[in-house]
């Protein structure tokens, strides 16, 4: 056992980050006194860092009465990677990103005999070993991630026909 005591986690991040990863992660839109209070930062800089995320359009935020919340932008961050994608990678890069996917979804759905994540879900009944639960309960988290990364590398790959030779790299 360490003598070290836990570090917490406002030791390991910045306020920026803490308020970046509470207010991104919020299933409902909360106030700035609210965000503050989770992410263990002083009401100023919350609001400091939220209207930095705002801006960044990885937050919405509303006038309610009195009040201003935030809620992640999911529009706002969808746009900011596509960009990510169209201008960090070739078509053959995501070309290729694409087909490791498709191949890890394929691996599943033979290695599991199922055909949707949530179909992978259900097969928790038919197992009783608390490791294969846990391995395909996380396959199945694994397989809805990897369906949403391949709709984005799908749409940045149309993007190269809808705008051809408009690609400006951000690497230097």
């Amino acid at each position: 056992m360490s003598d070290e005591p836990a570090r917490s986690w406002t030791d390991s991040l910045s306020a920026a980050e803490r308020v970046e990863a509470v207010a991104l992660t919020v299933s409902e839109p909360r106030t700035a006194n609210w965000i503050a209070s989770e992410a263990e930062v002083a009401h100023e800089t919350a609001t400091k860092y939220l209207k930095r995320l705002t801006d960044d359009g990885k937050l919405s935020s509303e006038e309610r009465g009195q009040q201003t919340t935030y809620e992640p932008d999911l529009v706002g961050q969808y746009l900011i990677e596509m960009r990510e994608l169209y201008e960090g990678h070739s078509p053959d890069e995501l070309a290729a990103s694409l087909e490791d996917m498709n191949e890890q979804i394929r691996t599943w759905k033979t290695e599991y005999d199922v055909e949707t994540p949530n179909e992978l879900r259900a097969s928790l009944v038919r197992t009783e070993d608390a490791t294969d639960e846990r391995e395909r309960r996380q396959a199945a988290r694994k397989w809805d991630h990897l369906e949403t990364r391949r709709r984005l590398v799908e749409d940045a790959l149309r993007l190269y026909d809808r705008f051809p030779g408009e690609r400006h790299s951000t690497s230097a």
